[in-house]
């Protein structure tokens, strides 16, 4: 399953409800919707279009999605078909590979730096030694996109050219 995310945090904790205080927030979003159930009986990867402090934060005004720390502060029950594969950004691609289950760096996406990740992560984000870069689309996956998938370039207004 993929979703978005307003927020989301070190642990993959995922906020679409509100921005600030929920008794009285400054923003008011989405709603919790599914997500605390899908999160936790689901593999749910994130797909985060604009990469900033604003979204990567240290800690989500409020949870929707479960993250790592709050899944396995709830037990088994919680934990047994929890997983986030991945976060990916308009930056780079993030994993939860560390022995805390925080997330890191996984690969930068051509033309990106680690310090511009960094400048744009609210949060100490771990990154390896060697940061491998996200493998380009292939001639024939871009054309994939491009010619049967999104013929009229839909995926323009959600990923920056």
């Amino acid at each position: 399953m993929m979703m978005g995310a307003s927020q989301i945090d070190r642990f993959g904790n995922q906020n679409i409800s509100c921005i600030g205080d929920w008794e009285q927030p400054a923003r008011q979003l989405l709603g919790v919707r599914g997500a605390p159930v899908n999160t936790l009986n689901n593999p749910v990867s994130y797909w985060i279009p604009r990469h900033s402090p604003r979204v990567f934060v240290e800690r989500v005004d409020m949870v929707c999605g479960v993250g790592y720390d709050r899944a396995e502060a709830a037990g088994p029950s919680a934990t047994r078909f929890h997983r986030i594969p991945r976060v990916v950004s308009d930056l780079g691609v993030f994993d939860f590979a560390t022995p805390d289950r925080s997330m890191r760096l996984a690969s930068l996406h051509p033309g990106v730096t680690v310090e511009m990740v960094q400048e744009a992560t609210g949060f100490r984000l771990p990154v390896p030694a060697d940061v491998p870069y996200t493998r380009e689309p292939t001639a024939a996956e871009l054309a994939l996109i491009r010619e049967v998938i999104d013929p009229s370039g839909t995926r323009n207004r959600e990923v920056r050219a």
